[in-house]
């Protein structure tokens, strides 16, 4: 399986594993922003991202 990356629309970052995006609760359904710059991150690949390990190989 092929892994999920997102480069954030604020500060440029690639997201790619579970420590770089982070979950606001509160809501129904869940936000996720990038943990460096607050920016929101679709849910959808936020969800594929956050269930990733770090170090996964192909």
């Amino acid at each position: 399986m092929t892994r999920t990356t997102y480069t954030c629309d604020g500060c440029g970052t690639q997201l790619d594993n579970e420590k770089d995006i982070q979950k606001s609760t509160g809501t129904i359904r869940p936000d996720w922003q990038c943990r460096t710059c607050g920016t929101t991150v679709p849910s959808v690949v936020a969800e594929r991202i956050s269930h990733q390990k770090q170090n996964a190989t192909e």
